[in-house]
């Protein structure tokens, strides 16, 4: 046997069959940098991202089974591979209208696509973590990517302004978070989950490990843009590329969402006494302050942004309740987030592609007679995101209201059913102009054969799990289990 031969058999190798997600995904960004720095085919570049982002997809519907993977650093499980998949799906919906948006704004480079991409696996490996290490470098990768797409918008003073604070603001909650890293491994020795938990165990909390798991919870609730953390959110979402933004408040949020509930039930089990409280106070001053904000901006896309801070309330508001239901009902909302979410966002997309098109309120005038298609898919996204059956957005408040009520948390559930309410300030604001007003302008819209696919598909979807929510609520209560019962593997 050969030396190299002994090294392998001493080290052993990785499992790269459970990660051909990942390594389609890094082929198809240095395929990408290739091109754009050779050729810069622009329907090229489009292209093959979206065909890599396709192919990336296939694996996580057809892997039979997951492993731990890279010496215990990285695992691909039922839990992450459903992430990937919806986090990639998401991925592709933006960057199949973000050329045609580019391009309209004279604002088109080719680094956007590769950057996606990167960020991207950055996800990828967040919801793949079970070690405080892999969630890290995640974490990491994801932002700084994010940071520069978000300021990439040419000779934009709003772009600029916004991604510096995203810059600043995420700069120190990742700082926050490896403040609370070092602690949780200064009290428990090591940087495992299931390690981390049978300390705990084993062991009664101290100051140390508290101080751990509330740094580490004030850092997530920042990237997740929870309030009092979220000053940089509406900055960053107005001023990036609405794509962009569309992938920022989506995408990023979802991944954030589904290693808080990862680093949450596998590291800390047996401190949800703890995080429990914490989460549940940042979940009632999200839908608090996020919908009574949202009520004063004239400005939709911006109204969108302060809107989302309040869906991380809604969502986070699950873990206020460390129960299968609650879990589930998180994993739901998370997925069926991604619909409404892009839905919203892509909308804006398109229509700031066409005329004299500012995303103020007053441009929503008389939509309904212009395009009543376009009017239709809005009221669509606006019922879903406000909650109002037989949307998808009915289910998904309705799953953590039942969730907050099982627990007898019922302070909660009422935080989320009255802000619930007055959200409808907001969303049927919009409607209102858009179907009780005369138009501005008799000018049609043209949109392209990805945003009206984009936005056909999204509606769509909206209805269809709003009316048959049966799978996804079958998938997420499986997925809630499965953590449970992952809990110091």
């Amino acid at each position: 046997m050969s030396v190299l031969q002994e090294l392998v058999a001493g080290i052993g190798v990785p499992n790269f069959k459970v990660l051909i997600p990942e390594i389609i995904i890094l082929l198809t960004a240095l395929i990408v940098f290739v091109i754009e720095l050779l050729t810069k085919a622009r329907v090229l570049i489009t292209a093959v991202t979206a065909v890599g982002l396709f192919l990336a997809a296939i694996p996580t519907l057809t892997m039979e089974q997951g492993d731990i993977t890279f010496y215990g650093l990285y695992i691909v499980d039922s839990f992450s591979l459903t992430f990937k998949f919806f986090l990639i799906l998401s991925t592709f919906f933006v960057v199949i209208v973000l050329r045609p948006y580019l391009e309209s704004k004279n604002t088109y480079y080719g680094e956007y696509y590769y950057l996606i991409l990167f960020a991207l696996l950055g996800m990828m490996m967040m919801v793949s973590a079970p070690n405080l290490v892999t969630f890290y470098m995640g974490v990491e990768l994801a932002s700084i990517t994010i940071y520069i797409l978000a300021g990439m918008f040419k000779k934009d003073y709003l772009s600029k302004e916004g991604a510096f604070k995203y810059l600043i603001m995420g700069g120190t909650g990742t700082a926050i978070i490896s403040y609370g890293i070092a602690l949780v491994y200064g009290r428990t020795g090591s940087f495992d989950f299931s390690t981390i938990a049978d300390s705990i165990t084993q062991n009664s909390l101290d100051v140390g490990a508290v101080a751990g798991i509330v740094l580490i919870i004030i850092g997530l609730g920042l990237k997740a843009s929870s309030v009092p953390f979220h000053f940089w959110t509406p900055d960053a979402y107005q001023g990036a590329p609405t794509p962009i933004t569309a992938f920022m408040a989506v995408a990023a949020k979802i991944a954030t969402f589904a290693v808080i509930l990862r680093v949450m039930v596998e590291a800390f089990p047996f401190a949800y006494e703890i995080w429990n409280l914490g989460w549940a106070l940042l979940a009632a001053a999200s839908m608090i302050f996020g919908n009574f904000v949202a009520l004063r901006q004239d400005n939709v896309k911006r109204m969108l942004a302060y809107s989302s801070v309040a869906h991380s309330g809604y969502i986070l508001a699950a873990l206020a309740a460390p129960t299968d239901a609650a879990f589930a009902a998180l994993i739901f909302y998370s997925l069926v987030y991604i619909f409404m979410g892009l839905g919203g966002f892509i909308f804006l997309s398109a229509l700031e592609r066409q005329y004299n098109w500012s995303n103020h309120i007053d441009d929503f005038r008389g939509l309904a007679k212009r395009s009543p298609m376009l009017a239709l898919f809005m009221l669509i996204f606006m019922f879903s995101l406000l909650g109002i059956p037989p949307t998808v957005g009915f289910f998904g408040k309705l799953g953590i209201f039942m969730a907050l009520i099982g627990s007898d948390i019922w302070w909660l559930a009422v935080v989320l059913v009255i802000m619930s309410i007055v959200s409808a300030g907001y969303y049927l604001r919009v409607v209102i102009y858009m179907y009780m007003h005369e138009p501005k302008s008799s000018a049609r819209f043209n949109l392209s054969l990805g945003e009206a696919f984009t936005l056909a598909f999204m509606a769509t979807f909206v209805l269809i799990l709003g009316v048959y929510p049966t799978i996804f609520w079958d998938i997420s209560s499986i997925l809630g289990n499965l953590l449970i019962q992952g809990v110091g593997r």
